[in-house]
């Protein structure tokens, strides 16, 4: 063991010491009770706080803030699709197709493409025939999907 090697592990060492020392002493760190996000307090450990203040928490946060008269912002997100296998690949929709390893959205469509203009898929053989399909992708759908 040379010396540049011996210098990489008494570092590797004493990081994972390091590490124990953090992770397991009693002392813990510092943690941050509120935080502001723009006009709004955010009370991050509001039990703990009202304990040592004797008062009510404290709990108030961006909602309280918004007019009434304004919509809940929420997210825009796709309810995830339930899929049971195996998936029947002639009848399977795009986010059930993305379900399977190895298929994302732009292979799915190319699946679904394929079962349009040539028809039901009846084997194997055919599913290789879509462009992106190989023999290792194959392999990994080919317990998961029917061909009825």
């Amino acid at each position: 063991m040379n010396a540049s090697e011996k210098r990489i592990l008494n570092l590797a060492i004493t990081l994972f010491i390091i590490g124990l020392v953090i992770r397991y002493l009693p002392w813990g760190l510092p943690s941050i009770e509120e935080f502001e996000v723009g006009k709004a307090i955010v009370v991050a450990n509001a039990d703990t706080l009202s304990a040592t203040t004797a008062e009510p928490a404290n709990t108030s946060s961006v909602d309280s803030l918004r007019p009434e008269s304004a919509p809940l912002e929420t997210p825009h997100r796709k309810p995830k699709v339930k899929v049971t296998f195996p998936l029947n690949v002639n009848t399977a929709s795009v986010e059930e197709l993305c379900a399977l390893k190895g298929v994302g959205p732009k292979l799915a469509e190319k699946i679904i493409e394929r079962r349009n203009t040539a028809g039901p898929f009846k084997n194997a053989s055919d599913l290789k025939k879509v462009h992106g399909i190989g023999n290792k992708k194959l392999e990994n759908i080919i317990q998961l999907i029917i061909f009825d």
